[in-house]
């Protein structure tokens, strides 16, 4: 192997500092690889080999690929990209081909043009004897009735997915699901769509979600989940999705279950299984020599040795590379030439992955012209790779201007190859019997792709004829795959009958009681024998199980589905997805929930318990009546002092009755002062929170419940305690402690807690994080705004220490005392252009400069957003590995943050209906909340009805200005520190 310390890159998303696709400039070889010398530059995992499957001219720049019933393969060519940026209509040069292996040597040597004339292609899926195609706009279905190999149907079945950002961000992976829908990723894009073919329905609209149709009726909803190009689902029908520096994502709970509490403040409907950004590590074996001196005035998000491109998420599900892959999550990443194994294992509702092999890949190549974008399960059991085959992956878009005439976008666009790799010694399959019986069998195929074929093949027939055989392998075959095939087999043939989910139900695979929970949920509402069956299920042996028994019960609406989410909530509480899944379904039965979870609680873990209390708190104060909240308060106070739970569940009833229309605008104890007054009374609150104030102080107490006891402090008057809580704002604290205090004098809004923050002892002790955190509770209302107008007078704090996106947040204000005081101070330091600043500073790279003088100047002015060698914030982008980039391109996107920002870090300010505004960028959302990541790496979501207003600025939270906190030589010194070589 070749070590390398590669620097290849694709289109990765905007952070605070650039982050563009820059791949491998002047590294590896500069003439493309003949397909003989490419197979030779591969180094596979032992045991396995690589085979041609097509070569340049049967395939130019493919992206996706499908095998149909007849191993014929359907090959989808991106003739075009990248799109043009002189702003003229795309070319219409894209293709789908349709490969024949004619001779069944493997080599797919016969060609049709089956479509051409099409703008952006990037999917595929057979359907019917034809294909859907994704292109955006629109969503075609093609179909070939003559049988030349050139499609005479050509149907837009959707339109309106947007085309208003760059050809790889758009909608694609047309994907069958169990249900049998076909699903689609978002491409971190919106949409408004609408279907051509039914014109009297409403559109669709969404921004940024994934989205899947039915494929006869052609009805199109959005979905969770925020693919960009990757999707796939596992033999148990979860949904896995890849994005740039996120490799595996699992969607685990779609918005609509959210939507039916409108009183849960929860956004997410993602986990990361694998790890991401500087910690997705890979292991390249290609060259790349990426210098400062080979591309002048060049700036990207350096990466190397770390996930840049990730897409074409695969769950491998198939025999042709022996034992041990099957259930395995394999990634394409384009930029640094290899294909990723990971090992995928449950974890609670979701999942976790990590690489299977440490040191080296599954597949990688010296080849630098090697582009694995996307992969598929293939007839033959192998695993089969799309290599696109270009010199430069990038998108030039995600380069700046000044330099995309230097890189050379076009090479390769005549090239294009497809791989399959299989184990040595192993041997192509024989084909299924395509008839309905031969079809039934291949349901208990060891191969996912003849399963997933089978089920297809016998829907589309309408095979009611052998219903009877595929309820046989729905409860006796010996493959739970198969069995899960069988069951939506007969659902989607409208033949599955109670009997056989009861059977399913009892299978003594957790993944086949998982469907059968599914299933059961669907029929609920028209046949109540299904109710016992999801009550069983909550007390499953299995996580993933209970999980799906809570979704499902939370629809039923007899009495009798509380006291089991109430036993799934007390079990798993402590998962934040379950104990979403429960809440989601609890809506109007608070009452009847609450006491469930009272007398089950005995065997409840302490952090389980507490964090139900708190979320049940939280549904209290927010949906019940003042009288039921202060019963919530009274029972609280009068348990036993020594109760973990008293202080989330006071915590959580103080959330909740802060965001009620009746105390809009109150600020302090009023929601919790008359709490207590329809329950224990005043002083009984004035004792509980001196419990708490102590509480907060004790450093033998557990960290989790200090934080709590801090945060319930913000929701009282400064006197009942946040007052006491200087000493917490100490460096040599907790840092989650310090950073609580400060949100906790945010919430109270109490000037007396801004001199608190503002005093200037404090002040030059703050950490970067701490700091920023301070920054934003001072700018968040007019009263601690004055705190710090005062305190930037007397010099206690700078004007540089606020960001220009906090002084432009202010000189912008609604209040005009405040937007007056702003514009005072901080008007000299906003004029200037920007690009002025940078070609006045540009004279720093020619002195002289030290990497260890810089360290200090990064701590100080930079990590609190960014990481760097894995120490500091996670707000921005890493900036591990940015050795590799010209001196001068970071001096620009230091300078000039905003010279181009990706729409997902645009800082947007939203104005809370008790007059708090919260400024960052949105990192999840949902019908009835959003989240919002500020500058200083906390994440707040925020119920819908709870703002006021929202703004969106365009800009990145990284401030102008930078060079105002800093002298000339410690801005050579900072860029001279990032170009270091690593410690490691």
């Amino acid at each position: 192997m070749i070590p390398a310390s590669a620097v290849a890159r694709a289109p990765v998303a905007l952070g605070c500092l650039l982050v563009i696709a820059v791949s491998s400039f002047g590294a590896g070889n500069v003439k493309s690889l003949s397909p003989s010398e490419a197979l030779q530059a591969f180094r596979v995992a032992p045991g396995l080999r690589v085979e041609l499957v097509a070569a340049e001219p049967d395939v130019v720049d493919p992206v996706a690929i499908a095998f149909d019933e007849r191993r014929r393969l359907y090959v989808v060519e991106n003739r075009g990209y990248p799109d043009p940026m002189d702003g003229k209509s795309a070319p219409a040069i894209g293709r789908v081909a349709l490969l024949e292996d004619r001779d069944g040597d493997g080599r797919y040597e016969t060609r049709h043009e089956f479509a051409t004339g099409l703008s952006y292609p990037n999917g595929v899926l057979p359907w019917r004897g034809g294909v859907f195609v994704t292109c955006a706009p629109d969503i075609f279905y093609l179909k070939d009735t003559d049988g030349d190999g050139v499609a005479d149907v050509r149907r837009v079945v959707l339109t309106g997915f947007n085309t208003t950002r760059t050809a790889q961000i758009r909608v694609s992976h047309p994907t069958l699901g169990l249900d049998g829908k076909v699903y689609v990723t978002s491409g971190l894009n919106g949409g408004k769509v609408t279907s051509p073919e039914h014109p009297g329905r409403a559109p669709v609209s969404f921004t940024v979600a994934d989205g899947r149709f039915d494929p006869e009726t052609l009805e199109f909803e959005s979905l969770g989940g925020r693919g960009q190009f990757g999707l796939s689902f596992d033999a148990y029908g979860r949904r896995f999705i890849s994005s740039n520096r996120h490799p595996v994502m699992h969607v685990v709970l779609e918005p609509a279950w959210l939507r039916r509490n409108p009183h849960l403040a929860f956004a997410e409907s993602v986990q990361n299984v694998s790890k991401v950004e500087a910690e997705a590590v890979v292991w390249p074996v290609s060259r790349a020599r990426v210098t400062a001196d080979f591309i002048p005035a060049l700036m990207s998000k350096p990466h190397s040795g770390t996930y840049t491109s990730a897409s074409g998420v695969l769950i491998y599900g198939g025999t042709g590379l022996g034992d041990g892959f099957n259930g395995n999550a394999f990634i394409c990443e384009s930029a640094q030439n290899l294909v990723q194994r990971q090992v995928v294992q449950a974890d609670g509702a979701t999942f976790r992955s990590e690489p299977a092999v440490r040191g080296s890949e599954f597949l990688a190549s010296t080849d630098s012209w090697f582009r694995p974008v996307s992969l598929a399960n293939g007839p033959d059991g192998a695993l089969y790779v799309v290599d696109m085959c270009r010199r430069e992956i990038d998108h030039p878009a995600y380069v700046p201007e000044e330099s995309r005439g230097k890189l050379d976008f076009a090479s390769g666009g005549d090239l294009g190859r497809i791989y399959r790799i299989v184990a040595q010694g192993s041997r192509t399959s024989a084909p299924a019997e395509l008839s309905n019986v031969g079809l039934v069998r291949a349901l208990e195929s060891a191969d996912a792709w003849w399963r997933e074929l089978a089920r297809r093949l016998l829907i589309e027939r309408s095979a009611v004829d052998v219903v009877e055989a595929i309820e046989r392998t729905a409860a006796e075959s010996r493959r739970p795959e198969a069995r899960v095939q069988a069951l939506w087999t007969l659902h989607g043939l409208g033949r599955l009958r109670a009997e056989v989910i009861e059977v399913a139900a009892r299978d003594a695979s957790a993944g086949v009681r998982e469907q059968a929970v599914v299933l059961a949920g669907r029929r609920l509402a028209a046949d109540s024998r299904f109710g016992p069956m999801l009550v069983r299920a909550a007390s499953d042996a299995d996580a993933r199980v209970r999980y799906c028994a809570a979704l499902e019960l939370g629809s039923w609406a007899d009495e009798r589905a509380v006291a089991p989410l109430a036993a799934i909530a007390l079990r798993d509480g402590a998962d934040r997805w379950s104990r979403a899944a429960v809440f989601s379904g609890v809506g109007g039965r608070v009452e009847g929930f609450r006491a469930a979870v009272a007398s089950g609680r005995a065997g409840a873990s302490v952090a389980a318990f507490g964090a139900v209390m708190e979320e049940l708190g939280r549904l209290v104060g927010a949906s019940s009546s003042i009288p039921s909240a202060g019963a919530w308060l009274a029972e609280a106070c009068a348990a036993a002092r020594g109760e973990a739970w008293r202080i989330p569940a006071v915590l959580g009833l103080a959330e909740g009755l802060r965001g009620r229309s009746e105390f809009k605008g109150k600020a302090g104890a009023g929601p919790l002062a008359a709490a207590a007054e329809a329950g224990p009374g005043a002083l009984v609150l004035e004792e509980f929170l001196r419990y708490a104030a102590a509480t907060a102080a004790d450093a033998a107490r557990a960290v989790a419940l200090r934080s709590a006891a801090i945060s319930l402090l913000g929701h009282a008057p400064f006197e009942r305690g946040l007052g006491a809580l200087g000493p917490l704002l100490d460096p040599r604290q907790a840092p989650e402690l310090q950073l609580q205090v400060v949100r906790a004098l945010e919430r109270s809004g109490d000037a007396r807690g801004a001199e608190m923050l503002a005093d200037a002892g404090r002040w030059s002790r703050y950490t970067p994080q701490v700091r920023e955190a301070a920054v934003g509770a001072l700018v968040s209302k007019p009263a601690m705004a004055k705190v710090l107008f005062a305190a930037i007078e007397r010099g206690a704090i700078r004007p540089t220490d606020i960001s220009s996106t906090r002084r432009s947040q202010l000189m912008k204000h609604a209040n005009a005392d405040v937007k007056a005081a702003a514009t005072r101070l901080f008007q000299s330091l906003e004029g200037g252009d920007r690009m002025a600043v940078y070609r006045d500073h540009k004279a720093v790279l020619a002195e002289a400069s030290d990497a260890a003088r810089g360290a200090p100047v990064f701590a100080r002015a930079c990590s609190a957003c960014h990481s760097f060698r894995g120490a500091g914030g996670k707000v921005g982008p890493d900036l591990t590995g940015m050795r590799n980039q010209p001196a001068d391109a970071l001096l620009l996107h230091i300078l000039v943050p905003n010279y181009e920002v990706m729409p997902a870090y645009q800082a947007i300010t939203v104005t809370t209906q008790d007059g708090r505004a919260i400024s960052g960028c949105v990192t999840a959302e949902t019908d009835a909340s959003l989240t919002l990541r500020t500058a200083s790496g906390a994440e707040e979501t925020i119920l819908r009805g709870s703002v006021a207003a929202t703004v969106a600025a365009g800009v990145s939270l990284m401030p102008d200005g930078l060079e105002q906190t800093m002298t000339r030589q410690e801005l050579a010194d900072l860029i001279a520190h990032l170009k270091s070589e690593s410690a490691q």
